[in-house]
């Protein structure tokens, strides 16, 4: 009778073992890379903005759908690029792009590749991302050879963010809020989180190397740990000290870490992922502007120098 039960539970055991294979190398890669498309019913003009709208191309051909956000002044302080996370989409940040437009600076929001409306099967985290971002300041540069750039993202957003800034130069400075260390980690956290508290490291690594074939990417490379150690240009950093999806201690290294001297972090206190402003209050707010306007003026100056 023992031998019997020991038998069963090693059979159910070997089918869980191989279930788990299969999930992980035909299910979760495809969780982890293709996003569902969502995009809101909402545009520019409904907040009374003077826009434009963008079809980008980039590198590898996709079109990026998203619009320039301008501004009254002239010329405009600066324009930032936003990112968004993982399921986003360029709607999310319309209202930033007002209160922007009020201090003088414009803005590009886009769908990112995979997302919205724009083209493309695949999300790969930054890896290609960051020459979509190329894509996008060789067409404002192409418009407005002298404004300086910035990028903001949050969450996947400022991995983007993060990885676009020690790519290209030409982004002058950035914000990144809520967002991780490495690829590898954050998916090991995510499978972590789902299987009530339990690593499947293996798991993990077989649902990234089949998620790296189907999008043509190196996953290992995605890794803003990394770049934050050549990025010199001016970084604020923000993580809220209660984020449910993403550890607290990953924004804490990529900003120890991070080679710029001109450098902030914020800490928000009881912040979670999604609510940094709110959490952050005024005081929060504030700092997001001084930045951009410090930023701003620093860099005008600079390219007015002879």
């Amino acid at each position: 009778m023992k031998k019997k039960i020991i038998y069963t539970l090693l059979i159910v055991l070997i089918i869980l073992g191989i279930g788990s294979v299969l999930i992980s190398k035909y299910v979760l890669p495809y969780a982890i890379i293709q996003p569902p498309k969502v995009s809101l019913d909402i545009t520019p003009s409904d907040l009374k903005l003077n826009y434009s709208e963008l079809d980008i191309l980039t590198k590898d051909s996709i079109k990026l759908k998203g619009y320039w956000i301008k501004t009254d002044s002239i010329p405009p302080k600066s324009i930032v690029i936003f990112v968004h996370g993982i399921g986003g989409c360029k709607e999310h940040f319309l209202d930033l792009s007002k209160n922007l437009t009020e201090i003088g600076i414009e803005s590009i929001i886009m769908d990112s590749r995979a997302h919205g409306k724009s083209e493309g099967q695949f999300c790969t985290y930054g890896y290609k991302e960051k020459e979509d971002i190329s894509s996008i300041v060789n067409y404002i540069k192409n418009k407005n050879d002298s404004i300086p750039i910035g990028i903001w993202g949050n969450s996947m957003g400022g991995a983007i963010a993060i990885q676009a800034l020690e790519h290209d130069s030409r982004i002058e400075f950035g914000i990144v809020e809520s967002t991780f260390t490495t690829l590898n980690d954050i998916v090991y956290d995510y499978q972590k989180a789902k299987t009530y508290g339990i690593g499947l490291s293996f798991l993990c690594n077989i649902a990234l190397n089949e998620a790296g074939e189907l999008g043509q990417f190196k996953p290992d490379q995605v890794s803003p740990i990394s770049s934050v150690k050549h990025i010199e240009q001016p970084m604020l950093i923000a993580h809220g000290d209660h984020d449910e999806n993403i550890k607290f201690e990953y924004g804490k290294l990529l900003f120890e870490n991070l080679k710029s001297t001109n450098k902030k972090f914020i800490a928000v206190k009881n912040g979670g992922h999604f609510d940094l402003s709110q959490k952050g209050g005024n005081s929060y707010k504030q700092a997001i502007k001084n930045f951009l306007v410090m930023n701003s003026k620093q860099l005008q100056k600079s390219s007015k120098s002879p």
